[in-house]
């Protein structure tokens, strides 16, 4: 979407848990491929800035979160290409 600020996503894991490797590469390899809309995404591994998982309430990895300003999109634990393009697909039309 022309002239819409980037979606900021939160990606939750676990240091090198093997979910959490497979999560980080799931994401990275939808955000290239998803071209609506630009997103930043910063990786947060739940031990090192446990803070955030805090702020955010997240109690179980991995977890994405879609930030934009408005809303909030949040899915928990399986991030599969399917499930992540339904995501994609949801943010990019307000559902």
């Amino acid at each position: 979407m022309p002239g819409s600020s980037p979606l900021r996503l939160l990606l939750f894991v676990r240091a090198n848990a093997a979910r959490s490797v497979d999560a980080i590469h799931s994401v990275r390899k939808a955000c290239d491929a998803d071209l609506t809309r630009e997103k930043s995404l910063h990786v947060v591994d739940v031990f090192r800035e446990p803070e955030l998982a805090m702020k955010y309430r997240v109690i179980a990895t991995p977890t994405l979160l879609g930030l934009d300003g408005k809303s909030e999109l949040r899915l928990v634990g399986d991030v599969s290409e399917g499930r992540l393009r339904d995501y994609f697909a949801r943010e990019a039309y307000g559902a």
